[in-house]
C-alpha cells in the first residue's frame, strides 16, 4: 500500500510540471471536428453490442475457464472482469498496472485499457494517476516530430498509443481532448496514404514492418468505432486487401516475404490479430479461413494473447477457403507480384509441393526499402534463390563516412549486391553516403547529405530538410518513381510480369534495363533481361542468391543449388559466351568487391544473434557476358525439383524474326512452351503453351506430342488483373 502511495505522489508531481510546460504543437490541426467520443466505460474495443456479444460467446462458461481464455496478462484480466464481473480479476489487473514502476511506452495500451474496461473498480485516486501518467508518457511521444509520419511504422505504434489513451481519457481528464485533437490529423493522413499509394494492400516497407503498420491500425481504427460509432475502416480498400498482402506473403514452410528490412521473416500472432480484425470488420472469409486454419505454431496465440481470440474471432464470418483465390496477385502500387503453386502447408515430415515466387519492380517507398527493382525470389520445399544478407540495426551509422563503411546492412544487405537482379559497373560510380560501389542501382536513402524519402501523404507539417512538408507524397509527383511494372498476366497456368529498372541505376552507366518474368505451373521458370548500357565495357552481372553453395556444370552451360527438399537447376541459354562464378563461403558471405562485410553476431554495427527463420545466405552465382557489349541479352531457365532428382530443362534459344529470341522450353513433367521474346524495341513477346504433352528424348534432342495448348498468344504490354481477383 506504501508503494502505491508514493506512485501516485510521484505521478502527481510530475504531472504538475508537465501542465507547467508549453504545451506541444498539434501536428496537423483539430481532429475532433464532428467526431463524438462517447461518454461512460467501456468504450475501447467494447460498446454495448459488443460487449453483450463477447458474452454471449461464452455464456455457460465458469469463471476459471474464462480467465484462461482471456489469458493471465493486464488486457485479459480486464476482458475477464467485463465479462463476468468479478472484482477480484479486474483488480487483479488494475493492482498490476498500479504496481508498474516506473510505466514505460509499451505499457500504454495495457494501462489505458485497464482503465477503460475496469473503469467501476478504480478509486478517484487511482484514475487521477493512471491518467496523469498516461499524459506524461504520450506528451513525450507528442513532443517528437520526427516520428510523426504516415509512411513510416513508428507513427502507427506511437499513434496507437496516443490514440487509446485520447479515447480512454476522453471526457474524464482533459488530456483526453488534447491527444484527440492531436493524433487525428496524423491517422487521417495515414488513411490517404493507405487509399492512394497502398490502396492494393502491400506495405512499402516490407512484410516485418507491416506487422506493427496493419495491428496499430486495425486496432485504433476499431478503437475509434466502438468510441464514436464513427466507422474509418468501412469502405478502405487498404486495410481488407492487407489481409491478402498477409496470406499470399506466407510461404508453405510458414516464413514470410522477407524483401525490404526484415529480421522476424515468420507468420505470428501479429498477422493472426490483423486477420481477425479484417475478418469481422469486412466480413472476410478468405481471412476468417486463414485465420482459423493455419497451423503454423507462432501463427498462434500465446496463453497471455487469449483475449484476442475472444474479442475478434468472430465464428458467425463464413469462411471461404484460400483455393478461389487467383495463384498470383499484383500489389500495383508496391511494384510488387506475389505468385502460388497453392496454398498448402508443410506438414510434419512433409513439405508442400507448392512453389512460391516474388517479383519486384517498383517506387523507393522509404527508409526501410531496399535498391533491388527487377528482383525475384523462388521457393519450393525450401529457400532456393533468396533476399540474402542480414538485418543489423546500423541506423546512425549512415552519418559518418568511415564508419559506416563497417556496415553490412548499408553496403549489403540494402544494396543491390544482395538481391536477384542485376549489376552494372561503372568503376568511377560514386555512391551517396559512402557506401561501397557494387555497380547497383542508386542510393536514395540521402542524396547530397538530405534525407530523400517520402514522409507523410499531403499534411504539409513534418520537418525536412528542406523545410515542412518538403517531401509530402502528393508535392512530388514522381520523386520517387524508380521502377515500375509494365506488364503483367496471371492465369492458373502461368504468371507473366515485365519490369522496367532504368531509373534505378544512374543514367551515367545505364540506357535500359527491362527484365520480363515468366513462371509456368507448377515449376519452370524463366527470366529474360535486356540491359544497355553507356558503355560496352561497364560489366553487367546477373545476380542470384543461394543458402548452400551452387554446383556449376564443367561445360559452364547450367548450376544447380539445392536446399531443404528443393533443387533449382537453371539453363543459361543467352549469352551464348559468358563468365560464370560462383561467390561466397565462411567469410565471403556479404563481399562486396574486395571488402568483407560481417553481419549478425560479429557484425561491426549492431551484433546480435540471428532470429527465428532469417537465411542470411553464403553464396551467389554471378553471370556475365565474357566480351565487353553496350547492348547484352540474358535468358535464363529455371526448373524446380526435389532435392534428390537429376531432372534438367531442355532449353534452346535461337534468333527468330528480326529483333527476336524464340526460346523452347521442354520439362519431362509434361510442359512445352515456345516463347518469343523482343529484342530492341517496346518489350513484349508471345507464348505458346502446351500442358500434358508426351515428353520424350532422344540423344540430345527433345521431342513432344500431344497435350492441350491452354495458351497461344501475346504477353501483354499493360497490366492485367487476375481473374477473380477480390473486389
Amino acid at each position: 500500500m506504501i508503494a502505491k502511495v508514493i506512485w501516485i505522489l510521484l505521478v502527481f508531481l510530475s504531472a504538475a510540471a508537465l501542465a507547467a510546460e508549453k504545451e506541444p504543437p498539434g501536428a496537423g490541426g483539430s481532429g475532433s471536428g464532428k467526431i463524438a467520443i462517447r461518454a461512460g466505460h467501456p468504450r475501447v474495443w467494447l460498446d454495448e453490442a459488443k460487449t453483450e456479444w463477447v458474452k454471449k460467446k461464452l455464456t455457460g462458461k465458469p469463471l476459471e475457464e474464462v480467465r484462461a481464455l482471456c489469458g493471465d496478462s493486464v488486457v485479459g484480466r480486464s476482458l475477464a472482469y467485463v465479462i463476468t464481473g468479478d472484482d477480484r480479476t479486474g483488480r487483479e489487473a488494475v493492482d498490476r498496472v498500479m504496481k508498474l514502476s516506473p510505466p514505460r511506452e509499451g505499457d500504454i495500451e495495457r494501462m489505458a485499457v485497464c482503465y477503460d474496461w475496469c473503469y467501476p473498480l478504480l478509486s478517484a485516486e487511482e484514475k487521477k494517476a493512471i491518467a496523469a501518467q498516461l499524459a506524461q508518457l504520450c506528451r513525450g511521444l507528442m513532443k517528437q516530430e520526427k516520428i510523426w509520419r504516415s509512411f513510416h511504422n513508428g507513427m502507427y505504434t506511437q499513434g496507437w498509443r496516443v490514440g487509446v489513451t485520447a479515447l480512454a481519457l476522453y471526457g474524464d481528464d482533459p488530456f483526453g481532448k488534447e491527444a484527440f485533437d492531436f493524433v487525428m490529423p496524423e491517422w487521417e493522413d495515414a488513411l490517404r496514404t493507405f487509399e492512394k499509394v497502398y490502396a492494393d494492400g502491400a506495405w512499402g516497407e516490407g512484410y516485418n514492418y507491416n506487422h506493427h503498420v496493419a495491428n496499430e491500425a486495425l486496432r485504433f481504427f476499431e478503437a475509434l468505432r466502438t468510441a464514436t460509432g464513427v466507422d474509418r475502416m468501412a469502405g478502405t480498400a487498404h486495410l481488407v486487401n492487407n489481409g491478402l498482402y498477409m496470406m499470399y506473403g506466407a510461404k508453405p514452410n510458414g516464413l514470410v516475404y522477407p524483401g525490404d528490412d526484415d529480421d522476424f521473416p515468420y507468420l505470428n500472432w501479429f498477422e493472426h490479430e490483423a486477420l481477425l480484425i479484417e475478418a469481422q470488420e469486412f466480413a472476410a472469409g478468405r481471412h476468417q479461413y486463414f485465420a482459423n486454419h493455419c497451423q503454423v505454431e507462432r501463427f498462434k496465440f500465446t496463453e497471455d494473447l487469449g483475449w484476442k481470440d475472444v474479442l475478434w474471432n468472430n465464428p458467425t464470418v463464413k469462411e471461404r477457403p484460400l483455393a478461389e483465390l487467383p495463384l498470383s496477385r499484383i500489389f500495383r502500387d508496391d511494384g510488387l507480384v506475389i505468385m502460388r503453386g497453392g496454398w498448402t502447408w508443410d506438414e510434419p515430415g512433409k513439405r508442400s509441393g507448392d512453389a512460391w515466387l516474388t517479383f519486384r519492380c517498383g517506387p523507393y517507398l522509404g527508409d526501410h526499402a531496399h535498391y533491388d527493382n527487377n528482383s525475384f525470389e523462388i521457393y519450393y520445399k525450401g529457400e532456393l534463390a533468396i533476399d540474402s544478407g542480414r538485418y543489423d540495426d546500423d541506423w546512425g551509422m549512415e552519418g559518418d563516412p568511415q564508419t559506416i563503411l563497417k556496415s553490412e546492412f548499408f553496403n549489403y544487405y540494402q544494396r543491390t549486391i544482395a538481391h536477384n537482379t542485376m549489376l552494372v559497373y561503372d568503376p568511377a560510380e560514386k555512391f551517396q553516403m559512402g557506401v561501397v560501389n557494387d555497380g547497383g542501382q542508386l542510393e536514395q536513402l540521402r542524396i547530397d547529405g538530405i534525407r530523400n524519402v517520402p514522409e507523410d501523404y499531403d499534411q504539409g507539417t513534418y520537418p525536412t530538410d528542406k523545410g515542412r512538408g518538403a517531401n509530402d507524397w502528393a508535392r512530388n509527383a514522381g520523386r520517387w518513381d524508380t521502377g515500375r511494372i509494365t506488364g503483367y498476366m496471371g492465369t492458373k497456368d502461368f504468371t507473366y510480369v515485365c519490369g522496367d529498372a532504368t531509373k534505378s541505376y544512374s543514367p551515367a552507366k545505364m540506357k535500359s534495363f527491362v527484365r520480363q518474368f515468366l513462371f509456368i505451373q507448377p515449376n519452370v521458370v524463366m527470366v529474360f533481361d535486356r540491359v544497355e548500357s553507356t558503355k560496352p565495357e561497364f560489366r553487367k552481372t546477373w545476380l542470384l542468391h543461394s543458402a548452400n553453395e551452387p554446383k556449376i556444370a564443367e561445360d559452364g552451360r547450367s548450376f544447380e543449388v539445392v536446399n531443404g527438399d528443393g533443387r533449382l537447376v537453371c539453363a543459361m541459354a543467352l549469352p551464348e559466351k559468358r563468365d560464370v562464378r560462383k561467390v561466397g563461403g565462411p567469410g565471403n558471405e556479404c563481399l562486396v568487391g574486395e571488402r568483407h562485410f560481417k553481419f549478425g553476431p560479429q557484425s561491426e554495427g549492431a551484433a546480435s544473434e540471428l532470429h527465428y527463420g532469417e537465411i542470411p545466405g553464403a553464396w551467389r552465382i554471378e553471370e556475365s557476358p565474357a566480351e565487353p557489349s553496350a547492348v547484352d541479352y540474358f535468358l535464363n531457365v529455371m526448373l524446380l525439383t526435389d532435392g534428390g532428382s537429376t531432372e534438367y530443362p531442355f532449353a534452346v534459344a535461337k534468333d527468330a524474326d528480326p529483333g527476336k529470341v524464340e526460346l523452347t522450353v521442354m520439362t519431362e513433367g509434361g510442359i512445352a512452351a515456345t516463347i518469343r521474346f523482343a529484342k530492341d524495341g517496346a518489350p513484349g513477346g508471345t507464348l505458346k503453351l502446351v500442358k500434358g504433352t508426351d515428353v520424350r528424348i532422344a540423344g540430345a534432342a527433345w521431342f513432344s506430342t500431344g497435350g492441350k495448348t491452354v495458351f497461344d498468344g501475346p504477353l501483354p504490354a499493360e497490366i492485367i488483373l487476375e481473374e477473380g481477383r477480390p473486389k
